[in-house]
């Protein structure tokens, strides 16, 4: 066992604060845990664990503040616990870590934004994807610890010998149109004009843009007895859905379509441009997902976002400008054309690969034991 894995002689014993990997379909935290796993240290997912458990772990690493408390969080009594149980972690001897995933919440409320205070402010390191947020985030607190490690790539995860040519076939998708993916769910109505008045004015023929969850319809009864809301979605579904994606050369699906995870390479290995439908992002999970399969990416530049395109040459473009983003559209497609995908791929096995990212995060885990 090297440096890295043990403190005092014993090994660290991590929690990582994450729902039951067998519960999601959010596979960062699930990878991370084994790439810090195969470092030698016995670390594990689990939310109950942090709420419930009384077991003296030497780190306590968080990843969303709305993972521990919530997604939909309006209890005010979990901030009580929440500081509670921070309190009782640290009298047993833990160090907090923090991985920094968003500026704050997309969707906030005031009990989401007071967990963001607490964990930002109580966490002995906070581990960034990129020089952006860890500068933003020394600016907003002075005395903080700020570590970058960029964002795994998801190796060994999906199967990735996926030619383009079958994985159209498998998606029933034309094999001559050049495809755009913009993976993910959109999340206003900003995001959506975006992307579609941008793909709508970029003249390039045989276009098809491939957005599994784009629209704001949904085929599920969601709304439950608003009987006037869930006939508008069901008709936006199944009447004015196929009608825009005929009109604007869209193969798109409704936002609570859920990508199941065998597809989801199909989706991006049948692309030749990978776009990242944001107006306003700090990290993408959708680029590192398309270096593994050798694509050229497209998105804001914002953030960590903005910062990895431009460190490894992909086109970025600024989300309030439509004729930027167009220019953003074509470079990519020379791009594309030009095989720029193989030097994405090279750069992520190299810098983004999970053995690297495991080891990074156990020298974390360590300094914040020895308060380094």
């Amino acid at each position: 066992m090297n440096d890295c894995e043990e403190t005092n002689g014993k090994a660290i014993k991590a929690l990582i604060v994450f729902r039951e990997i067998s519960d999601t379909d959010n596979l960062f935290a699930p990878i991370l845990c084994d790439a810090i796993r195969m470092t030698g240290i016995d670390v594990r997912c689990s939310k109950e664990a942090f709420w419930e458990s009384d077991t003296a772990y030497d780190i306590i690493h968080f990843q969303w503040p709305e993972e521990v408390v919530g997604w939909n969080c309006e209890d005010p009594d979990v901030i009580r616990r929440l500081e509670e149980r921070i309190r009782f972690f640290r009298s047993r001897g833990a160090h907090f870590v923090y991985t920094r995933h968003n500026v704050r919440p997309h969707y906030a409320n005031d009990i989401i934004s007071r967990a963001y205070d607490i964990i930002e402010t109580q966490s002995d390191i906070v581990v960034h994807m990129g020089h952006f947020s860890a500068d933003d985030f020394a600016a907003r607190y002075p005395q903080s610890r700020n570590v970058v490690i960029l964002h795994h790539i998801y190796e060994y995860t999906y199967q990735e010998d996926i030619s383009e040519a079958r994985a159209r076939q498998y998606l029933n998708l034309p094999q001559n149109a050049f495809i755009v993916t913009a993976f993910g769910k959109f999340r206003n109505r900003e995001e959506i004009r975006m992307v579609l008045g941008a793909f709508h004015a970029w003249k390039r023929p045989h276009k098809l843009l491939l957005a599994p969850r784009l629209y704001p319809f949904s085929r599920r009864n969601r709304y439950g007895k608003n009987f006037l809301k869930r006939w508008l979605s069901r008709f936006g579904y199944y009447v004015v859905r196929p009608l825009l994606n005929r009109w604007l050369h869209l193969r798109a699906g409704g936002n609570d379509d859920l990508v199941d995870s065998c597809d989801l390479p199909y989706y991006i290995a049948a692309s030749d441009l990978v776009m990242i439908p944001r107006k306003d992002i700090l990290n993408s999970g959708n680029i590192p997902l398309a270096f593994l399969y050798h694509k050229v990416v497209v998105g804001p530049d914002t953030g960590n976002n903005g910062e990895l395109l431009a460190i490894t040459g992909n086109p970025s473009f600024d989300p309030d400008d439509r004729e930027d983003i167009v220019h953003a559209l074509e470079t990519g497609a020379r791009y594309a054309a030009y095989e720029h995908g193989e030097a994405n791929y090279d750069y992520a096995i190299e810098n983004m690969n999970i053995k690297k990212t495991g080891r990074e995060y156990a020298q974390v885990y360590k300094d914040a034991i020895n308060g380094r």
